[in-house]
Parts: structure tokens; C-alpha cells; sequence
């Protein structure tokens, strides 16, 4: 009997099957480079850790007098713990986009108006819940350290309007 399947062997086969996996794993690295992730949403979230940092800081600052101590203190545990917020997030911009990390942290000196009246403490509780909200819808769109990180900031923003600063106005 001799026809067009009596010329394939096993031999041939199995050559045959090689040469498609082989094809199958070596064709994705010939495509085009994939493209970077966005950042313009971690870049958001940077600039308003910023912000609320800069915002704590003048409130605590107008909270002067003895017996605010403790308000003001809390105030300025806010305005780090923000400042640190803004530099991991610049840390994983620079990442995302396959910049080398900032060697220095990144400083502003907060803008502030002549004559304007001191932020006040519900203001900052504001921006806090504004961030937290902001920052939790982000981490659920978002996965793996990105969503993490998100996550964090989302928790300790809520921890710092729900709890410290709460419980000192």
C-alpha cells in the first residue's frame, strides 16, 4: 500500500512536533516590546500624597499653644507618613516606567498665599478621605505589589482621619 501517509514515520512526526514547540516559544520574543504600564494614575496618587502632606504640615503648624500639643503632633505624623506615601509611589512610577529610582526624595515647600487663614484640621480629614477613597478604587483595578501598595496607602490614610486625628479634635 503505498499513499501520502504510508511516507510519515514517527520519526518525522516527532521532528515535526519539535520544530512547532520550539517556533511556539521563540516566536513571542521576536514580537515588539510590550509596552510600559501606565503611570499616570500612580502619578496622580504621588502629587495628592503630596499635597496632603504639605496641607498636615501647615495645619499642625497653625496648631500651636499647649494645649494642642497633642493635635499638632498627630498632624505631623500625618504630614511623614504622606511624604513617605508620595516617595513609594515615586519609587514605583520610576520602576513601571524603567527609569533609574530617584537617588534623592523628592521635596516641595509647601505654596502658601499671604494672609490666607491655616488649613484646618477637617480640611485634612477631607483630603484623607478623599485619598483613601481614591487610593482603594485604584488597588482594586490594579494587581500584584502595585495593588498592594495601593491598598496600604488606602488603609493608612482611613486609619489616620478615622483614628489619630479623630480622637484629637
Amino acid at each position: 500500500m503505498s499513499g501520502p501517509l504510508t511516507a510519515i514515520d514517527r520519526r518525522r512526526v516527532l521532528t515535526g512536533a519539535g520544530i512547532l514547540a520550539l517556533l511556539a516559544v521563540t516566536a513571542p520574543a521576536c514580537g515588539s516590546k510590550p509596552t510600559p504600564p501606565a503611570v499616570d494614575d500612580l502619578e496622580a496618587q504621588r502629587q495628592l500624597a503630596q499635597r496632603d502632606s504639605d496641607l498636615a504640615a501647615a495645619a499642625g503648624a497653625a496648631a500651636g499653644g499647649p494645649e494642642s500639643k497633642a493635635l499638632a503632633a498627630a498632624l505631623e505624623q500625618v504630614s511623614l507618613e504622606r511624604a513617605e506615601h508620595a516617595r513609594a509611589l515615586a519609587t514605583e512610577i520610576a520602576r513601571a516606567a524603567g527609569k533609574p529610582l530617584p537617588e534623592a526624595p523628592e521635596t516641595t515647600t509647601p505654596t502658601t498665599v499671604p494672609d490666607a487663614p491655616a488649613p484646618t484640621v477637617s480640611q485634612v480629614v477631607n483630603a484623607l478621605r478623599a485619598a483613601a477613597d481614591s487610593a482603594g478604587k485604584l488597588a482594586i483595578s490594579s494587581s500584584g505589589y502595585r495593588a498592594g501598595l495601593l491598598a496600604s496607602i488606602a488603609a493608612s490614610c482611613t486609619a489616620s482621619y478615622a483614628v489619630a486625628l479623630v480622637a484629637q479634635s
